[in-house]
């Protein structure tokens, strides 16, 4: 099975070189290119296109979320992690407004960093254990205070499931949560998809805010 291929963008060699180290001797995921700064990532990009860009959000020059938006409209089959110390609730709003599937802090374990790797690259979401808490926080004081004619268009358990998946849970921890199984959690998200004519879960939260089923 072909390595999921990364490219590491922070204006610290230090935590460029430990991600490298991290990665070491694992045949699953392959750094194939690093960058300090917007500019030298899209020198990179003329020659290497990755699965997923890992993103710092502190960069000089542009930050990690305005680069990721650019990636979304001319590259939009790399998908986006963000790694950052930056952590606060408006940190997290922005990116969630910016699409960005793959949210980590940077003290997280090695072992979630190659997980969220994984479930970024097959077009899931991922929201770090050590943010999910502010990431549930946002959307259920958002779908407390808003409502709209969409949610009619939606029940309470697909309601509840949106939440579960904006927390970065996977099918199989929502199934646990709801005591369904996870095939039931995949009907209800396809349904959720199909009925309001999305492709995946971003494009899911995304339009939730846009159309202040939550808002941020």
């Amino acid at each position: 099975m072909r390595p999921i291929n990364i490219i590491v963008v922070d204006d610290h060699k230090i935590i460029r070189d430990g991600i490298r180290s991290m990665l070491l001797g694992r045949n699953d995921i392959k750094i194939i290119g690093e960058a300090a700064h917007v500019y030298q990532l899209f020198e990179l990009l003329k020659t290497t296109i990755p699965d997923v860009a890992v993103l710092d959000i502190a960069l000089p020059k542009m930050s990690g979320i305005e680069i990721a938006k650019i990636l979304s409209k001319e590259y939009p089959r790399i998908k986006i992690l963000v790694l950052t110390a930056n952590t606060d609730e408006q940190t997290l709003k922005t990116a969630i407004k910016a699409g960005v599937p793959g949210f980590l802090s940077k003290d997280t374990s090695k072992e979630e960093f190659i997980e969220a790797v994984r479930v970024v690259h097959f077009g899931e979401h991922y929201f770090g254990t050590n943010i999910s808490n502010t990431i549930h926080q946002i959307l259920t004081n958002s779908l407390n205070e808003n409502t709209s004619k969409k949610d009619e268009e939606l029940s309470n358990r697909e309601i509840e499931i949106i939440k579960l998946f904006a927390e970065g849970l996977t099918y199989k921890e929502i199934a646990e949560s709801l005591y369904i199984s996870a095939r039931t959690v995949e009907t209800h998200k396809n349904n959720i998809l199909k009925k309001l004519g999305l492709k995946n879960t971003i494009g899911l939260v995304k339009y939730a805010i846009k159309e202040r089923i939550i808002e941020l």
